[in-house]
């Protein structure tokens, strides 16, 4: 794995861990002294990083698919004609290919991390099940 993509892991890792720690300082999951309502915190406390994180991945595969180009380009539209008004503009098909040729890649790292933290949730959630919940 390089430097970057390990960077890349890192960041998200940390984002997860603080979304977490957010999660965990608010529910009071360290007071709790009931094992089965800790495990229930701790499975809400999983699935906040696993909703923002995987969402963020999830959109951003989308987006690098191209689902929302029709409606970039609708407002590059409607913006252009409000600043350029006597401006010839693109047509659609020439805005898609040159969005096309100039796409980035997505966050595959979000998706992983969000995916693992909802991994951890449903672990939690049936261990607290298990215990009665």
């Amino acid at each position: 794995m390089n430097r970057k993509r390990a960077g890349q892991y890192a960041a998200a890792v940390i984002l997860a861990a603080a979304v977490f720690a957010a999660g965990a300082i608010t529910q009071n999951l360290f007071q709790e002294e009931d094992i089965q309502k800790k495990l229930g915190i701790l499975s809400d406390c999983f699935l906040f990083p696993a909703v923002l994180l995987g969402g963020m991945g999830g959109l951003s595969w989308a987006a690098s698919e191209g689902t929302f180009d029709m409606l970039q380009y609708g407002f590059y539209m409607v913006f252009q004609r409000l600043l350029h008004p006597h401006k010839a503009i693109e047509g659609f098909y020439e805005y898609k290919v040159s969005r096309e040729e100039s796409r980035d890649g997505w966050l595959k790292h979000f998706l992983i991390i969000g995916l693992i933290c909802l991994f951890a949730s449903v672990i939690c959630l049936l261990f607290y099940t298990a215990s009665g919940g």
